[in-house]
């Protein structure tokens, strides 16, 4: 498989095993973490259905973070599941500033409502999201929201 350094562009050849591992450019010597292959080479003798180092035990999370979201999504805790913990503690902060502030006003009540949604739809996300995907996503990618 051959990849490009995201700091200088120099070409690499690397093997499709050691998608999602860290890796150093030798030109530029930048640290970045290696995609994940999505299509298999017809002349590859690697099994496609291998998971890679660490992607097996982040895709462990997928389910609790999962649930969680759907469950307590208002609150964050599925993103501190997932080790994003400023968007956990914001969706934390909104709901609790605006579920306290919702006893003198109706309108902040709103804030806890969106953040509770957010979580709900995350949590189907991530739950719909083959273990590959969801690692790819989350792990190396580190998309923190949606």
């Amino acid at each position: 498989m051959r990849i490009s350094c995201p700091y200088c562009n120099v070409q690499m050849d690397i093997h499709p095993t050691q998608g999602g591992m860290e890796t150093q450019c030798p030109g530029c010597n930048g640290r970045f973490q290696l995609p994940i292959p999505t299509a298999t080479p017809t002349s590859a003798p690697y099994k496609t259905d291998m998971y890679t180092p660490g992607m097996q035990d982040f895709a462990g999370k997928k389910i609790a973070a999962g649930i969680c979201g759907i469950l307590l999504g208002g609150f964050g805790v599925h993103k501190f599941i997932l080790g994003f913990n400023t968007a956990g503690a914001i969706m934390l902060a909104v709901s609790l500033l605006c579920f306290f502030g919702g006893c003198l006003l109706v309108v902040p009540i709103i804030g806890t409502v969106a953040m509770q949604v957010i979580g709900l739809i995350e949590g189907i996300i991530y739950l719909t999201k083959t273990d590959a995907e969801f690692y790819q996503t989350y792990a190396v990618e580190k998309k923190e929201w949606f």
